[in-house]
C-alpha cells in the first residue's frame, strides 16, 4: 500500500468509479453518487488494510458498507441498487491478484501462483459475500413488509390465496360468471316462451 494521503486515495477512486459507472451506462444523475459510494469504499479498504494488513477483512467490511449505501441511495433515487453497487465494488476487486497470477503461472512459480490466486479468490469472495448479505436482507425485509401489507401479520399464504393454479380467475368470479350465464340462458328461455 502507498504513502499515498487518503485524501488523494479519495479523490482518484471516486473518479475512477463515474469513470467505470460510465463505462457501464449507468443514468447521469446516479453518477456522482456511484462515485461517492466507491471512494468511501475504497478509503475504508485502505484504511483497514493499514490497521489489520487482513486483505479479506478490508475488503469485507467495505463491501458491506457499498452494499447498504447502495440499496439507501436506491430507494433515494429511485435507481436499482446495482446501479450503484457495479461500479462501487469495482476499485475493491483484485485484479492485482489475479494479474500477479498469471504472471508467476507463466514464470512457474508455482508456490507463489497458488499463494497469490488463493488470496485473490477470497478476496473475490469476501466482496461477494460484503454485497450479497445485505442485499438478501433487505429482499427478506422488502418481502416480510408486502407480506404484512397484503395479508396481514401472521397469515401464511396458500396455493389459494396466491391463487397459484389459474392466475386468471378465483373461485368468486367463477360464481359471478356462473350467476351470469345462467341468467342470460333464463332470460333467452322467456323470450322463446314469449314467442310461442
Amino acid at each position: 500500500m502507498s504513502s499515498m494521503p487518503l485524501y488523494l486515495h479519495f479523490i482518484f477512486s471516486f473518479l475512477s468509479t463515474i469513470g467505470f459507472a460510465i463505462f457501464l451506462s449507468a443514468p447521469k444523475r446516479s453518477l456522482y453518487v456511484s462515485g461517492l459510494i466507491g471512494a468511501i469504499g475504497w478509503v475504508l479498504y485502505v484504511y483497514l488494510f493499514k490497521a489489520t494488513n487482513n486483505p479479506i477483512l478490508s475488503n469485507f467490511v467495505p463491501a458491506t458498507i457499498i452494499g447498504i449505501a447502495s440499496e439507501v441511495c436506491a430507494r433515494k433515487l429511485k435507481q436499482p441498487a446495482i446501479v450503484f453497487v457495479i461500479p462501487g465494488i469495482i476499485p475493491l476487486v483484485p485484479g492485482l491478484g489475479m494479474y500477479n497470477t498469471m504472471l508467476y503461472l507463466v514464470q512457474e512459480n508455482y508456490e507463489l501462483a497458488a499463494s497469490t490466486g488463493a488470496t485473490a479468490l477470497l478476496v473475490g469472495g469476501a466482496i461477494s459475500l460484503g454485497v450479497l448479505l445485505v442485499t438478501s436482507f433487505v429482499k427478506t425485509i422488502n418481502t416480510v413488509k408486502l407480506n404484512k401489507a397484503t395479508f396481514g401479520f401472521n397469515h401464511v399464504i396458500t396455493k389459494k390465496d396466491s391463487n397459484y393454479e389459474n392466475n386468471i380467475m378465483t373461485e368468486d368470479s367463477d360464481l359471478d360468471i356462473d350467476l351470469a350465464i345462467d341468467k342470460d340462458k333464463n332470460v333467452q328461455e322467456d323470450e322463446k316462451k314469449d314467442l310461442e
